[in-house]
Parts: C-alpha cells; sequence; structure tokens
C-alpha cells in the first residue's frame, strides 16, 4: 500500500519508522463492512474455510483495503466475485512455519505462530513493534511455531488490529514468500550457498500482520 503524502517513512536498523504529520492512518482505515458481508453471502464450503482463516472482520477489510482481494472493477457483482475467488485462494495458501521449506521464492503464503524478538539480548516480551501518538516504529521478527520459524521483514508491512506487537503474541501473516543469504541458514547442497526463509511485501502487495485487540 503507498505510503500517505503525510508521512515520512525512515529505515532503521532492522526496521523501519513512520512519522506522521497529523493522525496516523491504520490499516484499514475504513469501517464499512457492507462489501465483506456481501462477499461472504454465497456461504458454501470453500468460502467459509477461507473465511475461518482469517478469523475477524477487520482482517477482511485489510485484506480488502490493501489490495490483496484484487482491484475495484466496472460493476459491483464482477468485484464481489473475483475478491471470492481471492479469498478462496489465500484460504488455500495456509501452512504452517515447518511446512514452508517446501515453498518457493515468490509464492503467496498465510501462516500462523507466535511473534519472537530477533534481538536475543532482548526479554521474550520485547515490543517489535509500536505507535507512540504520530510515530510508528516497527523491527523484523520470527514467526515460530514449535520448533521451527521464519523470519518477517517489516518493510512496507501493515500491523491490523492490533496497537502493538511483542513477543509471545499470536498473530497471523499475509505475504510472500523469499529466501536469503545467511551464515545460520540451511544449504540445499554440500556446496550451496545456507539460506534462510523470510516472509516480505513485494512492490505490489504489502506484507500484513493480523494481531487482535486486547
Amino acid at each position: 500500500m503507498p505510503d500517505s503524502p503525510f508521512v515520512t517513512t525512515t529505515t532503521i536498523p532492522g526496521g523501519f519508522r513512520r512519522q506522521w504529520s497529523s493522525s496516523p492512518t491504520r490499516v484499514p482505515q475504513g469501517r464499512d463492512t457492507s462489501f465483506i458481508r456481501e462477499l461472504l453471502a454465497p456461504g458454501g464450503e470453500r468460502l467459509q474455510r477461507a473465511a475461518c482463516v482469517f478469523g475477524r472482520l477487520e482482517h477482511l477489510l485489510a485484506l480488502c483495503e490493501a489490495g490483496w482481494l484484487g482491484s475495484p472493477r466496472a460493476s459491483v457483482r464482477s468485484s464481489l466475485a473475483q475478491a471470492r475467488e481471492r479469498l478462496c485462494s489465500l484460504g488455500a495458501q495456509f501452512k504452517q512455519v515447518a511446512a514452508l521449506h517446501e515453498t518457493h521464492p515468490g509464492d503467496i503464503v498465510v501462516a500462523a505462530g507466535t511473534v519472537q524478538p530477533t534481538i536475543t539480548t532482548q526479554p521474550t516480551q520485547a515490543i517489535v513493534w509500536q505507535w507512540q501518538e504520530r510515530t510508528e516504529t516497527a523491527y523484523d521478527f520470527l514467526l515460530t511455531e514449535n520448533e521451527a520459524s521464519v523470519l518477517v521483514r517489516v518493510h512496507e508491512a501493515h500491523l491490523v488490529a492490533a496497537p502493538s506487537l511483542q513477543g509471545g503474541d499470536r498473530i497471523t501473516i499475509v505475504g510472500f514468500f523469499d529466501q536469503e543469504a545467511d551464515a545460520s541458514g540451511q544449504r540445499s547442497s554440500p556446496r550451496g550457498v545456507p539460506m534462510r526463509p523470510v516472509l516480505r511485501s513485494t512492490s505490489s502487495l504489502p506484507l500484513l500482520v493480523l494481531g487482535t485487540r486486547p
């Protein structure tokens, strides 16, 4: 999602800082649920299963607003048809963190797990995403499940339905799978470069961190 003209984004080590000149813009911005309700109205197993993956109306609003359910079409009917198909497709992409090694770079991933800060010297409950008046600060973190983990890059990402994010929080990620060279990663062959899995945004769609309100 493109930045508002009233926000300045600064890259900081391992994350970003957004500074607004007025009230911060959060995703989703709108609260009109009529489109989402029409989207879910037909029911059916595929649509219900996909909706259950995301669980909250606010999460579905964010998917729609951020472009994950497609751009508006010439008619409401065609927009709804496109959004239903994309929602069902997203729901089918849900994977366990341990299964991400079967994923290819560029693939869409929906995965749930627990937040773990990447800086090992920080306490477990360290804040990795927070808002302070007009300033939003976020740091890369690990999404973990049992003993498996994947690095989440927060550049261009958005936190949804949570005022902050800290170690131990349960979340769902919607983003793109990628790999980065890293000495701590795994090799695909004895002579291969060690790689670690990451989840990130792309130039066309932002990674969404779907949290919950207290």
